[in-house]
């Protein structure tokens, strides 16, 4: 026996439905046929008892931990190296303090070594040792043949003053008064 027909619809038998189906068909975009096609999918898995969607969770948990993990190394990285830029920002300027400071001292080790080289100041020095400049000094001349020519005659120095003898016990420096039981030296020795 055939199945009575359905109030308001097409009956079992009626060819007209396959066409309806057919044209229905065509009538779908692909983004709706992948999406009936996904539902028939689920459908499937539903009832074959495969995948559920707390098992893919699972799966993207492994994932999810990488992908924090990796996060977490950056910003642990990216922290790590700002506070060593600021340690290398502090200890540059020390570096450039110590440098302009070393600067500065051997600036004043020139101007020092410049006074003392001076030839005023290697007179009176020659002079506290005792030596005396030569009255009149003999020059020489180097003719263009390479032969030496002498003008003048040498003369011994008049001032004839002995430097201090030398002792073992130095006298303290100006302005400073010798340890309690020490001689001094005469003065204008």
């Amino acid at each position: 026996m055939t199945a009575p027909a359905r109030v308001g619809g097409p009956s079992p038998r009626d060819p007209s439905k396959d066409r309806d189906d057919r044209d229905k068909a065509r009538r779908r975009t692909a983004g709706a046929e992948r999406a009936y096609a996904r539902r028939a999918q689920r459908a499937q898995n539903l009832r074959n008892g495969t995948a559920s969607p707390q098992q893919k969770a699972v799966s993207k948990a492994p994932f999810v931990v990488l992908v924090m993990l990796v996060l977490g190394a950056g910003v642990a990285g990216i922290m790590y190296f700002s506070t060593q830029a600021a340690a290398d920002t502090y200890r540059l300027q020390e570096a450039r303090a110590e440098a302009e400071k070393l600067t500065l001292q051997m600036e004043q080790l020139r101007r020092e070594v410049a006074l003392l080289e001076s030839p005023t100041d290697l007179a009176r020095r020659a002079g506290e040792m005792g030596l005396v400049e030569p009255s009149n000094p003999a020059r020489l001349r180097q003719n263009p043949d390479g032969t030496v020519e002498e003008f003048g005659k040498p003369s011994a120095p008049t001032k004839s003053t002995p430097p201090p003898p030398p002792s073992s016990e130095q006298p303290p420096p100006a302005g400073q008064t010798p340890p309690a039981g020490t001689p001094t030296p005469p003065a204008g020795g």
